[in-house]
């Protein structure tokens, strides 16, 4: 049966959008059509703007309304969503490991079909799905699925101990949510920000106690702060990263997970006469995002989103407001 799919297709001016309707003949035996009820807008998005004929949008949740021939895990009726990654070939040694993310075969967003999250509905490989666990609104599950499988893999990658004390730079649409996993986790956290006005909201998501990085300057501020063994980094400023990497235990590790503005420049030494580890983290394959889930519906773990319409209005909104850095702290884009 033929499938109509109605999208919203980055257009020449970046910021800008179109509508755009195809026709699709059917499903593929792994596949499901899903009518998509919200989807979250990440920074990401932004970056691909200026890319034309686009369908953007790795945030999407909804309801299942077809399946295809060999589809087991999935029924009509189901809310699901689908994430950053979008394929892999299940059969090499990453896919095998569990670390399908990495799968040098792998497809991640925004892919080749054009199957993303602007739209009315869109057509995903099913082994590339998630069910939307109860306790979890289909409004927040889209947000999860990018933002909280970011820092909840940032935790789980790291075999972090609920004994560690972690710091979180930067409180916006990672760091909120790093925050609440990171007090679901049982550690002792530290929220990192450039204002004051940050402070209440931290401690509100879960946050033990709160720095201003303005003080780093100072060299006897910085001997006075008790050292971390995990710091993950949300912001993607530039910072002036020896001040963070001597807050770091011996063997501590330093994450980035917000995508750095400029290269990094960080003296090694550091590194060498203490052990310490600085590396990145993407999303989550299938198995982390599974986990995050179960996790978040397990602590009442959810992103604080403003909503609008998913519509050609409410997503040019949307993303101008992301451009601006003004969400407090993640939009979401609602069928109505």
């Amino acid at each position: 049966m033929a499938i109509t799919i109605n999208s919203f297709y980055t257009a020449e001016t970046p910021g800008k959008f179109k509508q755009v309707t195809r026709t699709i003949d059917g499903l593929e035996p792994h596949q499901i059509l899903i009518k998509i009820v919200a989807s979250g807008i990440c920074h990401t998005d932004c970056y691909a703007l200026d890319q034309q004929d686009l369908c953007l949008g790795h945030e999407p949740a909804g309801e299942v309304i077809e399946i295809g021939s060999a589809v087991k895990s999935f029924k009509v009726g189901d809310k699901a969503g689908f994430s950053y990654l979008k394929e892999a070939c299940l059969e090499c040694e990453q896919c095998v490991a569990g670390d399908d993310l990495y799968c040098q075969s792998r497809v991640l967003f925004p892919g080749t079909d054009n199957m993303n999250g602007y739209a009315d509905k869109a057509i995903v490989d099913s082994r590339f799905a998630y069910h939307l666990p109860e306790g979890i609104d289909i409004k927040d599950m889209g947000v999860l699925m990018c933002a909280g499988s970011t820092v909840f893999n940032a935790l789980y990658s790291t075999n972090t101990s609920p004994t560690h004390r972690v710091a979180i730079i930067g409180v916006g649409g990672l760091g909120h949510l790093a925050l609440q996993f990171a007090n679901k986790w049982g550690t002792s956290v530290t929220a990192i920000s450039t204002s004051d006005d940050k402070k209440d909201e931290a401690i509100s998501f879960g946050a033990h106690e709160f720095l201003n990085s303005k003080r780093f300057d100072d060299a006897e501020y910085l001997k006075t702060i008790n050292k971390f063994d995990l710091i993950i980094n949300t912001a993607s400023a530039n910072l002036p990263y020896d001040q963070y990497i001597s807050l770091l235990k011996p063997k501590g590790q330093f994450l980035i997970v917000g995508v750095p503005t400029k290269p990094i420049e960080v003296n090694g030494r550091a590194f060498i006469g203490n052990e310490l580890g600085m590396r990145g983290s993407l999303v989550g394959g299938r198995e982390t995002v599974r986990k995050m889930l179960e996790f978040a519906a397990r602590h009442n773990i959810k992103p604080a989103i403003e909503e609008l319409p998913l519509t050609l209005e409410g997503l040019e909104e949307g993303i101008q407001r992301c451009l601006d850095y003004k969400p407090r702290y993640r939009i979401v884009l609602v069928a109505q």
